[in-house]
């Protein structure tokens, strides 16, 4: 099963690292100044910056920007989900390599 390696969300930080069963490893990383969004990169060798495999973002000034962005990815989930990464990570962790990443990813893209 995929696992959070490492995962911080504060006023400064606000990023997820995921392994998946494939051995892969993604950073998710979240921005909410100047603009909203959301950037997944694979990491070589678990540690290094190698690819954007997904980006989105929403315009400037956006209303109610963190709530769309929760809302593409926990859908109609029961389970209450306040922020941005955690609705992504919870989405993420159920892949089993970065390509079904991304295809969930383009999918929730999609439908959103």
């Amino acid at each position: 099963m995929s696992k959070i390696i490492a995962y911080q969300n504060t006023d400064r930080h606000c990023f997820s690292q995921i392994r998946f069963d494939s051995r892969e490893r993604i950073l998710i990383s979240v921005a909410n100044t100047p603009v909203h969004g959301i950037k997944v990169i694979k990491l070589l060798a678990g540690i290094i910056p190698y690819k954007t495999i997904w980006e989105f973002s929403l315009p400037e000034g956006e209303r109610d920007a963190e709530g769309k962005l929760i809302s593409l990815f926990a859908g109609q989930s029961s389970k209450k989900i306040d922020h941005p990464l955690d609705a992504i990570t919870t989405k993420l962790l159920a892949c089993r390599s970065c390509n079904e990443a991304v295809w969930i990813l383009q999918q929730a893209e999609i439908s959103g």
